[in-house]
Parts: C-alpha cells; structure tokens; sequence
C-alpha cells in the first residue's frame, strides 16, 4: 500500500497536471480559444498547471488499444490480434500482423494522429506558456512540455520517417506545415534535448509524475542508439554517456521485486525504485489506461468485478519460444489467489478464483496453447499475456488505474550494454547485463553476443512497446515468424503514411514502396 504522504502527493500531480483528461479528446483550441473565461484563465501565471495539463494528459494516449500501443506492439513477434470465428475479425489488426498494412489502415492512421495531437497540444501549451513573465518555473514547464513535443517527433520519425511540424509560434494556417524528414527531425530533436536537459530537474526535486532531466536523457539516448537506423552513423559513445549520467546519478536503483513494479498499486515501489518516467492512472478519479486485462482473457476467466471478458490478443509462437519458464520475468504467481491466473504469460490449463478448471464457450477445456491462425484460431488458441495486474475490486473494469512505467532504469542498464557492445566493450556490456539477471534472480552469462542483448530486452521490457525499436535495430523486423512465413519487404520497416495525411496535405508524399 502507498504511504499516506505518498498518496497525498501523487494526488496533488495528478489535480495540477492531469485535470484535462476528461476533456482530452476535445478540440481545445474551440474549447478554450472561444471562450472569454477561458482566456482569463489562460492568461493568469498562477494557471501554468492547467496550461501544460493536456500535454501531460496526452501521454495516456500512448498506451491506446486501436492506437499507439496495439498498433506498433502488433507489427512485432510480441502481440497479434487472431480473428477467432466471428470475433475480433477485423483486417486492420490482423494485417499488423501479417506486415499486409496499407495506407488505408484505420490503426495506422489512429497512431499517426496521435503522434500530431500530442504535438498539437504540446504546441497549444506552449504557445500560452510563451506570454508568462519568463520566470524559471515557467521556464521548466516549458522545457517538460517541449519533452513531450520531442516525445512525438521521435515517434512519428521512428515509425513514419517523416511527419508535417509547425512550431507553436507558427500561426499562419494557410501555408502548409514543415515536412521533417530523418535528416531534419534527428539534428532537431538532438537540439531540443540538449537545450531542455540543462533546465529540467532530477526527480527528487520534483512532485511525483513530473518529467525529469533523466527523463530527456533517456529519450536523447534512444535517438542515438538508433542513429545508424535513421542516419547510417554511429553515436554509441554517446548512449554509454547518457546512460552513465542517469545510473550514475543516485536517482534510481535496479527494482528487487520485478513484479512489483507492475501491481495494481505500483506508484511508490516505482518511484522508489527504477521508473524514471511514470504515466499517471488513478481509477478513483477516472484516469484510466489501457484495457490490459480485458482484452487478452477469455470470457470465461471471471473474476473481482471483472465479468467482462474479450479474449482478443496474444503473444506469437515465435515470441514465446525464446523464452525459459525458470525466468522470474515468465510468470508471478502472488495474485493468483484473487485473480485465478498468474501475472505474466499464461499457458496450459486455466482455472477460476476457487480452482475450477475452466472450460471455453463449447465446453472444451481452456487450454492456451501456443499455436494460433491469425485468420482462424479457437477460443483457446495463443499465449495471452498480463503484465499489469489489474485490482479485481476495481469499479473501472475496462480500463487500468496502473501507473504506467514509460522508462524505466532496466532500459537504461540494456541500452548501455547494447552500445558497448556495439563498440567493442565486450566485457563492460556482459557486465551490465548480469547486473540486470542478478537482480531478476537469473545465472550470470558467460558470454554475450547481439541475440543474447536482443532477447534479454525482450525478457525484460515485453508488452511495454519497445519491441518494433528492437526489432528494426537488431534487423530482425523483416524476418519470417508464425503467422508470417515470408521475408517482408524492406520498405515496410517504415509503417505507411496514411491516405487521409496525404489528402490533407499536398507537400507530404507516401513512403516508397507505398
């Protein structure tokens, strides 16, 4: 349980910075622009919280089911949306999965959007911000928000390779946006972060939830460990760099209790431990994240309040087979008690709260098994993974009130490793990861190579949306799998501009191949 102190002040973030979600969906700018009250608001400096809640609020969007999260995560080994029978059929999800994506997928163009809205929003706070006396408090608003902008741009250029971008004080509409191609948003987005690192604060100097210089040094360390993706050129000197600075500072520690880190009541032990940057939930308030549990379970897996069961997505075969079940990260079994299922990957014969074996909808056994048809499958069909455990008493069964551990210290031991490695600091790299095992309780390695590195992000990180990063990194994004037994052409690894963002704007063109 949270101490009261420590829930007190995650209440007060979430009252100043994250007041917008119920309206972040809405138009904004028509919500507030048009609205005389609301520019007296917007123009009172003791208001900054409310003008940089929707650029904090946006950050939940991240983790959306037809969006971001299921989008990206399903282009990968680590998740698929089989049909199964008349449920789930829906070609937008299961040609993720097959790398058969269009520019007409609807699940594409839902992340594309994404990635603009948050940029918009960014753009809309600062904007306001820019009007304030530049006092140094509103100077940091200015530089967590401009975190976020950055956030969105690394993420339309990682996946899209290009994206339209206005700054905020860029208001003439007529004249169509910027396109920021790899050339441009890479020496950009270093800019932003190395101007914003020097004005953000450690994370002990700040409320709980707030974005942290860490936090822009992580961000700023994954644009260079992909650099020689996007630029063809080498930076790995600079994420040992970035990632000693953060490990380095007393900050964080690696977590003892792996799976506490994803219980239902995760805010302290994350805090307290290795999450350098947590998207705020709290299901008393109706903040709510992603469906985590609900749309992987069977509907027969009943439990708490939860009786709403949608039993979509799994993990892949392929995935799965990388993987020793002695591994702590495979499965935790401290929930099972409340919930029937253990944490984890979740395979074999289900059972109920009170230990009865459960059956499927025609009464067979419900067994999940590995093996699935992305076009076909049976009830039971395909690993179903839960990372978060959900609060089986919570009113909010749709959604989960889990803090959302966007980067986490792990990352930062991985990414280090990787780039010494990548370097020729053998040594220094398996020194880092049996750091990380020993701490998740695993044998030391006596040897380490890229697939060793590759696979222990995946152990470490899965369901978290780093795998398709990962994957192109490593080169292994094209390469046959269940489901998808064929190389899949190279100009796929860039995911499709969608056909609505080409007809809006005659200066964006498709990615070729497209």
């Amino acid at each position: 349980m949270l101490s009261f102190n420590f829930r007190i002040m995650k209440k007060i973030i979430i009252c100043l910075l994250v007041i917008a979600a119920f309206t972040s969906c809405t138009d904004l700018k028509e919500e507030i622009l048009n609205e005389q009250d609301g520019s007296k608001t917007l123009n009172n400096i003791e208001n900054m919280g409310t003008v940089v809640a929707p650029a904090y609020a946006y950050l939940r969007d991240i983790q959306s089911r037809s969006g971001v999260w299921g989008t990206i995560l399903a282009t990968t080994d680590e998740l698929a949306w089989p049909s199964r029978g008349s449920d789930w059929v829906n070609d937008n999800q299961q040609s993720l999965t097959t790398h058969e994506y269009t520019p007409q997928n609807t699940y594409v163009r839902n992340t594309w959007n994404s990635f603009l809205i948050g940029i918009t929003k960014s753009n809309l706070a600062l904007y306001y911000l820019d009007k304030y006396p530049q006092t140094e408090e509103v100077k940091l608003y200015q530089a967590e928000v401009r975190f976020v902008r950055t956030l969105c741009m690394f993420l339309l250029n990682d996946n899209f390779g290009k994206f339209p971008f206005r700054e905020f004080n860029q208001l003439d509409y007529s004249e169509s946006p910027q396109i920021l191609t790899r050339e441009t948003a890479v020496p950009r987005m270093i800019q932003e972060l190395t101007e914003i690192i020097p004005v953000l604060k450690k994370k002990t100097q700040l409320p709980y939830g707030r974005i942290s210089k860490a936090a822009a040094q992580m961000l700023l360390a994954k644009i260079y460990l992909n650099y020689k993706v996007y630029l063809n050129q080498e930076k790995w000197q600079e994420v040992v760099s970035l990632c000693d600075e953060i490990i380095n500072s007393g900050e964080y520690k690696l977590a003892d209790d792996y799976w506490a880190l994803f219980q239902y009541d995760n805010a302290k032990y994350g805090y307290d431990t290795e999450s350098i940057l947590s998207v705020i939930y709290d299901e008393n308030l109706g903040l709510t994240g992603a469906s985590w549990v609900p749309i992987t379970l069977h509907y027969n897996q009943k439990f708490g309040n939860f009786t709403s069961l949608l039993n979509g997505c799994c993990t892949t075969e392929t995935f799965f087979d990388t993987w020793s079940t002695s591994d702590s990260r495979f499965k935790d079994t401290r929930q099972i008690g409340k919930l029937g299922f253990n944490q984890g990957f979740l395979v074999g014969q289900q059972y109920g709260v009170d230990g009865t074996a459960l059956k499927t909808r025609t009464g067979a056994p419900l067994v999940f098994t590995k093996q699935f048809n992305i076009n076909n499958s049976s009830e039971q069909a395909g690993v179903r993974v839960v990372k978060y455990a959900p609060d089986p008493l919570t009113r909010n069964t749709g959604a989960a009130g889990n803090d959302f551990h966007f980067y986490r210290l792990a990352d930062t031991y991985l990414m280090r490793a990787e780039a010494k490695f990548r370097s020729g600091n053998t040594s220094g790299a398996l020194e880092d990861i049996n750091i990380l095992r020993g701490k998740r309780n695993q044998t030391a390695l006596a040897s380490l190579d890229l697939i060793k590195i590759y696979n222990e992000r995946g152990y470490e990180l899965y369901w978290e949306g780093n795998r398709r990063n990962d994957m192109v990194r490593f080169g292994t994004y094209t390469a046959p799998r269940d489901n998808k037994n064929y190389v899949t052409a190279s100009y796929k690894i860039l995911l499709p501009i969608p056909i609505s963002a080409l007809e809006a704007n005659p200066k964006l063109t498709p990615n070729p191949g497209y």
